[in-house]
């Protein structure tokens, strides 16, 4: 991800966008095939190099203007038909759609993967029961998996809004100094600048947008969007293992092995470093996505614009790709400690089951009100006194008019009261393999990954 966003990388873009519109400009008769062929043989940055391109930079104050002549530079007599007709917003957003593609490319195999592994672990752990929190308190029993599958179709969801974007975002632009194509009709003709936006299209494999699409910065604002709730994603996960690791909780860890410390003092300090690490990248990333919503152009053309697509784009990949990263590697290796899990769901004498216990006797008894106040006084008997839910409610005289103790146990039993939790894991795994069918569909048509 970072040699897509290398100044090496951002420059041969703009040069692969040059040598597209010359070669086209061949096909259509406005410059000779053997210029355009010359033009295209050296545009490469080993050829034009960053370093000429700032050179000029210094004297003319134009990115562009200075690539141009440095251009011509190396190519004196054919270089004059180089950036023959384009503005130079035609090769900045050709050339950045050019690199978000190269950076989708490595966003979403990666993407893919992880679900894939969340997916893994989901089916794993679809019957290991643990407390259900609210509030932070626990609150009923649920499933690892059941858990993990909330995750897995959420980063589906956001699969599939990349692949939606990638739709509105990778187009061409090639329109002229005010997106009318004035200065293409002037060399050539209506018709057959049509004809040329077409060819530099096909030869860059991206699509040819109805209207000019400079001022649609929308979707730059869309994709930053996207990707800063994909990073959110990862970071509320983070938090997540990072709460659930507490030496008090101790339900999972992060992977671990005897060489890893986690204090240069403390050496006994088993931190999820690398969980905490995700929600840091998503605060960032919300900052960006910020950026990118907040660009408002001046008519036509207006280049405010670039100081937040500039610095927000690979920012916004370069923290996706390492969240992705982490994510991948502490759901793989993630230590699962289900007897920790069981543990903690009956401590506090077992009271997580007072919902169970209360529907059935409420069910017995047709009142469900008095039987949630008379279940509740129990169990703040029981949190506060010490004790066990089953005992206390097997010596409370009102429930044994109801229920009889092998009932009360049995209600009591946290693995008998875990709903669809099996049934939402196997949904879920089927609708994300589905999401993934849909987005790879829709990859295959507009980012051409190779």
């Amino acid at each position: 991800m970072r040699e897509v966003w290398a100044e090496s990388s951002m420059v041969q873009r703009w040069l692969d966008v040059e040598a597209a519109i010359a070669l086209a400009e061949s096909e259509v008769k406005i410059i000779p095939r053997r210029v355009a062929a010359t033009i295209a043989k050296h545009c490469n940055v080993g050829t034009i190099t960053p370093e000429a391109i700032a050179k000029w930079y210094t004297k003319t104050g134009h990115v562009i203007v200075s690539m141009v002549k440095a251009f011509r530079d190396v190519v004196p007599e054919d270089g004059e038909l180089f950036h023959y007709g384009p503005t130079t917003q035609d090769i900045l957003d050709t050339g950045l759609t050019l690199q978000i593609r190269d950076a989708l490319c490595v966003l979403i195999p990666a993407l893919e993967k992880l679900i894939d592994i969340v997916i893994a672990r989901a089916v794993q752990h679809k019957k290991t029961v643990m407390a259900g929190r609210s509030e932070g308190q626990i609150a009923s029993p649920i499933t690892f998996g059941y858990k993990l599958a909330v995750l897995a179709t959420e980063l589906a969801d956001h699969l599939e809004r990349l692949a939606q974007c990638s739709e509105r975002l990778l187009w061409l632009s090639l329109f002229g100094a005010v997106g009318v194509q004035s200065s293409f009709c002037q060399l050539s003709s209506v018709k057959v600048a049509q004809t040329l936006t077409r060819l530099v299209g096909e030869r860059l494999k991206l699509r040819v947008p109805p209207v000019c699409v400079h001022h649609r910065t929308d979707r730059f604002g869309e994709l930053g969007t996207v990707i800063a709730g994909l990073v959110s994603t990862l970071g509320e996960t983070g938090l997540e293992i990072r709460d659930l690791q507490r030496s008090e909780v101790g339900e999972v860890s992060e992977p671990w092995d005897s060489d890893r410390h986690s204090s240069s003092t403390m050496p006994q300090k088993q931190n999820p470093e690398m969980s905490e690490w995700l929600e840091g990248l998503a605060s960032l990333s919300r900052a960006y996505a910020i950026s990118l919503l907040d660009i408002q152009q001046q008519h036509e053309r207006d280049i405010t614009r670039l100081p937040a697509e500039l610095e927000a784009l690979p920012n916004l990949f370069l923290h996706a790709i390492a969240a992705i990263h982490y994510a991948s590697l502490v759901y793989d290796g993630l230590r699962v400690f289900p007897d920790r899990m069981l543990s903690n769901l009956t401590a506090n004498g077992n009271v997580i089951m007072s919902e169970a216990v209360m529907l059935l006797l409420a069910a017995r008894s047709k009142r469900k009100v008095w039987a949630h106040q008379l279940c509740h006084n129990i169990a703040l008997s029981v949190s506060e006194r010490g004790g066990d839910l089953v005992a206390s409610m097997s010596k409370n005289e009102e429930v044994l008019k109801y229920l009889s103790p092998q009932e009360i146990r049995a209600a009591a039993d946290p693995a008998r009261y875990i709903g669809t939790a099996w049934e939402q894991v196997d949904a879920s795994v089927a609708v994300c393999k589905k999401k993934q069918a849909k987005a790879a569909k829709i990859f295959a048509r507009t980012v051409f990954c190779a």
